[in-house]
């Protein structure tokens, strides 16, 4: 088995971001970290909408990042801090659209190693100096500078190590022009000496270019956090030191003087724990700034820090407002606060500052001393207003692959998030489209155009609808009316209508050619007696129109330059066969008119003929499709590109030269049983085009690649593109007898979610597939759900019974937090058609919900669920543990209680076998039967070391063989002998592997594992412990073998590959209609990726030669090695990696070329197979 690993949509968490000026222009712009992907997304001030610029895989887990800018420099440069065992000082190329190292140092080995540096980066504020620190010891200082011809340099490594010490964060101090200064959190001991944090001063002395250990101090033990305050003539300097429950302020030269803060809490909190600072943004005006923080619940507070000279007199803290838990906040000058999500109940969310939060509310500083932690009122925003926002997967902790919708693809089913922000996302291939107007017609329209009447107008000045007998003529403004003076012909339908280049339009219909200048007259022509006009296609300057009937003879017009009408060219254009369609090509800059006219015709060819005046209506090539074309368009997407939609379904895509016309490389997809008509519009300022089939498509350019993706839409009859003041970029179309306007928010998005929102983390969900409805379990360790926290408020009585219904919403502002040890759980039935639940089943007792499965007993369906109290994870165990059985009620949409079996053991995974119950408890297999008043025990084996975390069926031999999963020791195939009901581990693995997920393939031998490193193997049963099992099925021949260690026979290996991420599901599925099954695995970091089995030993070695070529000559801006990447814990094998193989869609043309050379393929063979490949088994 060889595979293709290929990732559909890259993770979704960010772990961190930065804020800086990094294309060098005015905006600001904001870098992300989206594990091994850097991203950079520019907040549209005007729109207020976040637009991701560029995506690049950097192939290496990004550890730090921070913005660098050179004194005196316009533009950010970013320090990242990797795996890779190297600095890299990047650089956005604004040209090349990619990021570029600009400097890159080695210093250590790769890997995520405690004493190698890029745990952590810090620049110095002034643009001299870069600090890179591991996590333990290391801590290496660069003086960055430029050289005579201007370009950044970075000078030899100065190292500042500390033995026995343990870095918590790290910033860079500003002190102004003065020697570079970087503020650090540690803990230093060593021989048996007690470990205390201190907070120290590292200082660069750039005279004599050395780094010194300038001055520490001891600071609380629970210290997490620092934020460096503007210096020099901005602010004090220092830093605030952020610990649990306490925000106090340090410097060098403040001496003793220590300024503390208490960290507000919430009123009516259960948990006395103190609140820890988790994110902070440093917000910079004139003469002034401010801070904001939060607090791991979410709460913002603003921290105003006044002071004198350099020395802080007071320092005050204030409730902001409460957001989702950030892992990063960034303030922009524009006015919008930028915050990165930790878990997906919110997304990436950009909000905007009503105001700054000055009045209202209670302010505590220094100046007060504080019995006892002060308390606030949490309140709905006030002072920031939710303007939009990306929506997170991370994380994922569990998925599953239906098609309950009944649509063309499958459906994704995740449980995603945590807390009360969690929710079942319903993850469907396509954009997500916003209906912005929906309006009723006098008829069924046919066609829709949207003209304005000069080029430089901003926006559209007419919608126009054609009806089988008429044409309909609406003004685009506040309210869309009836145009009666357009000039345009109402009492016949409209074919094409374009503006005319001198304020006028053309409009052809079935019997004319309506020229409607500016000034009102109108200039007509009509074809020959008893023939009309099939089709037509037109822009500012020129008209190509095809008549009905006529064995293939069109009429080209032209733009008379004196006279300022179009005049009929002397020549007429000719094919052998009807005409079915016409498109004009785009005019290039530098032209007056299009070079090129597409012709579809009926004996199923497309052919492209050339209007330049050298050689006017010269055929100049075709192409041969599998159907008559319905639509053709032209567009230009890098290249000039020809869309031909087929009556068939198929949409054929081909590159047409620029100078010779000739079509090349041609694509084919089946988007439905429709014929497909084709429109061009505009996505982000470059032309698209929209295929309209059973489903409607899109067809644009995403960082120099062509991708065609579904809208989820309803079917469409025709589209056309439409800009107005309220919709820069729009679709207006018709669909039956409605005229509806649209708009594509995320055209680079791949997938859209439908989140039905939970209430506590999810854990696992099963489907009933009569009902079509979900069981769900959710647990919760040191928190309440609402009811919970309600009953303990008024035991308290910290409030009245009748006024629980007046605390805050859990969903923005979170769970109650209680002790530590205490458990929330809860079963919920939900049906995922109206995201409606149907029952909740609260766990009391301190019970907690850890496993879930659906038994046949007899011919009765029922819910097992396994649960435990008093469950502690380190040491693993539980008070009691207990096995619950519900029976479905009332058609499978509620659940009945029939008995709860105890046990002696957490049951960490259940599973049906052989009409019975499997039970996994601890590193030991039990079997129940159904019995009256409890489960009955029939049958237990000890097959694992440890403890028994995922059981899998066989699928040929369920009955007899199953695949079980231990928590460190890998994968066992396990064989049950029903004569004596015991179980024997008959093959296990030579590597410890700490397995998260696992999918057995239809062969029976084959299982595809993730382990929790991040990486992702397939085992296979060796072929003589195979043909044993088939002579022997209880596997009692292997057990006696007497090997010295685990089993006599080991799992072969078949491939292995590092994915980065830890794989939480792994299923088998075909995700378009007739493809391929492949393996599609989701990520704890919320990607969606799979892995396509080589059917061809051509197409594999192709891959692997382009592999190879990419990793020989094209090197990451990381510059991590990617076999070395790939290989992180084990090396790679029997993998192609297909994002490897996809960058070079990015690359520049002499580097194509010098890949292409390698492979000895030329660019365009290579584009259409590594597209192909996408197309064919994925998105």
């Amino acid at each position: 088995m060889f595979l293709y690993n290929l990732t559909l949509q890259a993770p979704t968490a960010v772990s961190t971001a930065i804020l800086g000026h990094f294309s060098g222009g005015k905006h600001q712009e904001v870098v992300v970290a989206r594990q091994q992907f850097l991203e950079l997304w520019r907040p549209d001030t005007a729109t207020g909408k976040l637009v991701i610029e560029h995506s690049e895989n950097l192939f290496c887990r990004v550890r730090s990042l921070a913005a660098f800018r050179l004194t005196g420099g316009s533009k950010d440069y970013i320090v990242l801090g990797s795996d890779a065992g190297a600095l890299s000082l990047l650089e956005f190329d604004t040209r090349g659209k990619r990021f570029v190292a600009v400097q890159f140092h080695e210093f250590g080995r790769t890997g995520l190693r405690r004493q190698i540096p890029g745990q952590y980066v810090a620049a110095d504020p002034r643009g001299r100096a870069v600090m890179v620190a591991g996590v333990e010891r290391t801590k290496i200082v660069y003086v960055v500078t430029r050289d005579a011809a201007a370009n950044v340099m970075i000078q030899s490594p100065l190292e500042a190590n500390k033995a026995h010490s343990v870095c918590f964060d790290m910033v860079g101090v500003d002190v102004g022009y003065e020697n570079p200064v970087f503020a650090a959190i540690e803990t230093v001991g060593g021989d048996g000496a007690q470990t205390t944090k201190q907070l120290v001063y590292y200082e660069l002395d750039l005279g004599l270019n050395h780094v010194v250990r300038k001055w520490s101090v001891g600071i609380s033990d629970t210290a997490n956090k620092l934020i460096a305050l503007p210096g020099s003539s901005d602010g004090p300097s220092g830093v605030l030191v952020c610990s649990e429950g306490c925000i106090e302020y340090r410097h060098s030269t403040g001496g003793a003087s220590v300024h503390r803060v208490p960290v507000p809490r919430r009123t009516g909190q259960i948990d006395t724990r103190g609140l820890m600072i988790v994110a902070s943004a440093v917000h910079r005006m004139k003469n002034a700034f401010f801070i904001l923080a939060q607090a791991e619940t979410g709460d913002l507070y603003k921290i105003a820090v006044q002071y004198t000279a350099d020395e802080v007199t007071r320092i005050g803290i204030k409730y902001f407002d409460t957001i989702a838990p950030a892992s990063s906040l960034c303030i922009l000058r524009a006015g919008f606060l930028f915050a990165t999500a930790m878990e997906s109940g919110s997304g990436h969310q950009l909000f905007q500052f009503e105001n700054l939060g000055d009045e209202g509310g209670e302010c505590f500083s220094t100046d007060t001393e504080h019995d006892s932690v002060p308390e606030f009122r949490a309140h709905e925003l006030s002072s920031l207003a939710l303007v939009d926002e990306i929506e997170s997967l991370s994380p994922v902790i569990r998925s599953q692959v239906h098609n309950l919708a009944e649509e063309e693809a499958p459906q994704i089913y995740t449980l995603c998030g945590r807390g009360a922000r969690s929710a079942l996302r319903i993850v469907r291939h396509g954009l997500e489209v916003s209906e912005m107007a929906v309006s009723e017609l006098p008829g069924t329209p046919r066609a829709v155009w949207t003209v304005r009447r000069r080029e430089s107008d901003p926006c559209d000045e007419y919608i126009v609808v054609s009806f089988v007998d008429a044409t309909l003529v609406l003004s685009v403004g506040e309210e869309v009316e009836e145009v009666k003076d357009s000039g345009l012909l109402a009492t016949a339908p409209t074919l094409a209508l374009h503006r005319v280049d001198g304020g006028g339009l053309v409009q052809v219909t079935p019997r004319a050619v309506r020229h409607v200048m500016a000034d009102g007259r109108v200039s007509e022509w009509q074809p020959p007696q008893g023939r009309e006009i099939a089709c037509a296609a037109v822009n500012a300057r020129q008209a190509v129109v095809a008549l009905a009937r006529s064995g293939g003879h069109a009429i080209y017009f032209e733009l008379h330059e004196q006279l300022g009408v179009l005049r009929e060219h002397e020549q007429a254009l000719h094919v052998s066969s009807d005409i079915t369609s016409l498109a004009l090509a785009p005019v290039d800059a530098g032209r007056v008119g299009a070079a090129f006219v597409a012709v579809g015709c009926e004996d199923r060819t497309v052919r492209v003929f050339a209007l330049d005046a050298a050689r006017s209506l010269e055929p100049l090539s075709v192409q041969a499709v599998a159907d008559s074309p319905h639509s053709v368009a032209m567009v230009q997407q890098g290249v000039l590109t020809l869309y031909a939609g087929l009556r068939n379904g198929l949409l054929v895509r081909a590159n047409v030269d620029a100078v010779s016309g000739e079509l090349s490389a041609p694509r084919t997809r089946f988007l439905g049983a429709r014929p497909v008509q084709l429109c061009v519009a505009t996505v982000r300022g470059t032309p698209a085009v929209v295929a309209l089939a059973t489903a409607p498509w899109l067809c644009h350019v995403v960082q120099g690649r062509v991708r065609v993706t579904p809208l989820s839409y309803d079917a469409l009859d025709y589209a056309a593109g439409f800009t107005s003041d309220q919709c820069a970029e729009g679709l207006v179309c018709i669909a039956s007898n409605t005229l509806r306007i649209l708009s594509v928010d995320r055209p680079d998005a791949i997938f859209n979610h439908a989140a039905i929102p939970l209430s506590l983390t999810p854990r696992e969900f099963i489907l009933n597939a009569t009902s079509r409805h979900f069981a769900v379990i959710e647990t919760e360790h040191a928190h309440l759900t609402s009811a919970q926290a309600a009953r303990e408020l008024v035991a308290r009585g910290d409030v009245a019974e009748s006024e629980t219904e007046t605390l805050l919403p859990p969903e923005q502002f979170g769970l109650v937090r209680s002790e530590r040890g205490r458990w929330a759980s809860l079963i919920r039935v939900l049906d995922p058609f109206t995201g409606d639940s149907t029952q909740i089943i609260e766990l009391e007792d301190n019970f907690a919900a850890v496993s879930l499965v659906q038994v046949v007993f007899g011919d009765e369906t029922f819910v097992v669920v396994g649960c435990a109290r008093g469950m502690t994870l380190s040491p693993r165990g539980c008070q009691a543990a207990a096995i619950r059985t519900y029976r479905w009620a009332d058609e499978g949409t509620r659940l009945e209680l029939v008995h709860s079996t105890p046990v002696d053991d957490i049951p960490q995974c259940l599973l049906p076998f052989n009409g019975l119950l499997l039970v996994s408890l601890g590193g030991t297999l039990r079997l129940y039967d159904m019995g009256i008043r409890q489960l009955l025990k029939k049958a237990q084996s000890v097959v694992s070391p440890h403890v028994i975390t995922m059981m899998r069926p066989h699928p040929q031999l369920p009955n007899q063989r199953l695949f079980i999963a231990d928590v460190q020791e890998s994968i066992r195939l396990v064989a049950y002998s029903p004569d004596t009901h015991a179980f024997r581990a008959v093959v296990d693995d030579t590597l410890p592997r700490y397995i998260t997920s696992m999918h057995v393939l239809d062969d029976g031998d084959t299982v595809v594992a993730g382990d929790k490193f991040g990486n992702l193997a397939v085992l296979r049963v060796p072929e003589r412990a195979a043909k044993l099992l088939d002579s022997d099925p209880t596997g009692a021949r292997l057990a006696f073998e007497k090997p010295k260690f685990g089993t006599t026979h080991k799992w072969d290996l078949v491939a292995e590959f590092h994915i980065g991420d830890i794989a939480t599901s792994l299923t088998t599925c075909a995700l378009a209609p007739a493809s391929r099954q492949v393996i599609l695995y989701t990520t704890l970091m919320g990607s969606l990726q799979v892995c396509v089995p080589f059917v061809s030993k051509s197409d594999m070695d192709f891959f692997r030669a382009l592999e190879l070529a990419m990793r020989k000559l094209w090197t990451p801006a990381s510059g991590r090695g990617h076999l070395a990447y790939r290989s992180a814990v084990s090396p790679v094998r029997s993998v192609v990696d297909g994002d490897l193989c996809e960058v070079f869609f990015t690359l520049d043309y002499d580097m194509r070329e010098a890949i292409s050379d390698e492979v000895d393929r030329t660019q365009s063979d290579i584009f259409k197979k590594l597209e192909d490949m996408r197309s064919m088994f994925a998105f």
